[in-house]
């Protein structure tokens, strides 16, 4: 049903040295990246705060999101035995050799990024609110940058949406052409990323327009969280190359997404004080469990 829209990875060479290619990978990411920053421009701006802070601070956080997103990458690589290839520092910090990892790279950036917010001394949760949703977009876009490389796609599968892989870039697993002949399709796990983050950014932005008055700054960015990690977690069922813990399913993005999630949701119980109070709580318990005194029998 895609296979139309496959094309060849490099968009253009520029004429330096042996010529110098670029990929529509780096052009599909980068158009993501500008089309969050754009919305988030605008959102800050509306929410009163220093729209030239936001964008010296988007700077360094994309910078720091694909450094850490890479050493991300590079660590589980070599967790899962596969190692060897990074014997130079310039093949650990190549990110255009491939392979990033962006929980890695979110909570890289997200350190950062509060780090520049206290030195600016600037509303931290405004910020964070506008950044949800802004990555939600960003990613949602770029995604497809991994269709374009054959790469980010799940088991086989007989579903009308199947992709078809070459076999020059499958899997290990999957490279076995009597088991796997040209023609297997296979579950394009890009798209359905994808969709969801783009359901999330629709979702989220609506929240914002309809409560960005009414709620309390940064519960956005809890409910961008919850969903993003909620959705990466069951996306990983369909992420054959994500190093697993063992032999189980479980992968350690997955505890990750997962991580991130729980911590959404703490932070909004937190933020509404829903958490109960533990005197109270006692208090009740007592109140409970204090037996009740016996209405006295009238006298015949």
């Amino acid at each position: 049903m895609l296979d139309f829209l496959q094309t060849d990875p490099v968009a253009f060479t520029i004429p330096l040295g042996d010529g110098f290619n670029i990929f529509w990978y780096g052009i599909i990411v980068t158009l993501g990246i500008a089309i969050g920053a754009w919305w988030a421009g605008r959102e800050i701006e509306r929410r009163g705060q220093n729209v030239d802070e936001f964008y010296n601070g988007l700077i360094i956080v994309v910078f720091a999101g694909y450094f850490f997103a890479r050493l991300t990458f590079v660590l589980l690589d070599v967790i899962d035995g596969r190692g060897a290839q990074y014997d130079t520092l310039g093949a650990i910090v190549n990110i255009r050799a491939g392979g990033v990892n962006i929980l890695g790279g979110f909570i890289g950036a997200a350190l950062l990024g509060a780090s520049y917010i206290r030195w600016r001394k600037l509303k931290f949760w405004h910020y964070a609110d506008v950044a949800g949703p802004a990555l939600l977009v960003a990613q949602a876009i770029g995604r497809w940058g991994n269709f374009i490389n054959q790469e980010l796609y799940g088991p086989p599968t007989k579903l009308p949406w199947g992709i078809a892989i070459d076999p020059l870039h499958r899997l290990f697993e999957y490279s076995d052409m009597s088991l796997y002949p040209p023609e297997t399709r296979f579950h394009p796990t890009f798209l359905y990323e994808s969709l969801a983050l783009l359901i999330g950014f629709f979702l989220l932005t609506w929240l914002n327009n309809r409560y960005r008055g009414v709620w309390k700054a940064g519960t956005l960015f809890d409910i961008f969280m919850i969903w993003w990690g909620g959705n990466r977690a069951w996306i990983e069922f369909f992420r054959p190359d994500q190093p697993a813990i063992g032999d189980s399913v479980i992968t350690y993005s997955m505890l990750a997404s997962l991580g991130i999630a729980a911590a959404g949701i703490i932070l909004l119980l937190w933020r509404y004080n829903k958490f109960p109070d533990r005197k109270s709580a006692k208090r009740r318990q007592r109140r409970t469990l204090k037996p009740k005194p016996r209405r006295q029998q009238p006298s015949e």
